[in-house]
């Protein structure tokens, strides 16, 4: 990938217009259409502009390999979301880099009997609930859909109010929730 289309994906993906970065960069507008389109290159001062203002490494730029933890979360270092709600664990993965993103996975637990209230996503969005092992029901806007193992469903006009393990064996899973967005009163 070349650097113009390198600039180009981080700054859509920062949710910065070209007159805003060239304005924080301190050139002009037409500079930033010429660097995305690789017509021209930066001195190395605007390189290290550009990459502060969209807080990356000046290397994210010019490297051929994007760092690994942007594209990979290990098991063993993922986050615990904590919530007040008894026998349910769940895991938020925070994938490194700046850049906007168009989902949010969460790995869900639940022992037996234990229900997720689901109190983290009440704005308008899409979820897919894949159910690993056990068995869970979802509650989705007053309908229940019951998951096996292997299992998924996608849920686009229905907002997930529950997820909840009805057997005697724990359950797991992964939500996929687009757009993400975790409500600011957790």
């Amino acid at each position: 990938m070349s650097f113009g289309q390198r600039l180009s994906k981080l700054r859509l993906n920062n949710n910065v217009s070209v007159r805003e970065l060239a304005k924080q960069v301190g050139v002009t507008a037409s500079f930033i259409y010429q660097l995305e389109q690789d017509k021209v290159s930066p001195s190395y001062s605007t390189l290290r502009s550009i990459s502060n203002a969209l807080d990356v490494s000046a290397s994210i730029l010019v490297d051929n390999e994007v760092p690994e933890q942007w594209i990979l979360i290990r098991k063993s270092s993922r986050n615990k979301l904590v919530i007040d709600q008894s026998g349910v664990d769940l895991e938020l993965p925070q994938f490194l880099g700046a850049r906007s993103r168009k989902m949010t996975p969460i790995f869900f637990n639940l022992k037996p009997g234990a229900v997720f209230e689901n109190t983290i996503y009440t704005h308008e969005c899409e979820y897919l609930v894949y159910g690993e092992e056990g068995t869970v029901i979802v509650e989705a806007d007053g309908r229940k859909v019951k998951l096996s193992s292997g299992d998924l469903a996608y849920f686009v006009f229905e907002s997930v109010s529950q997820i909840e393990n009805p057997g005697d064996e724990p359950a797991r899973g992964i939500i996929i929730v687009t757009p993400p967005g975790i409500e600011e009163s957790m």
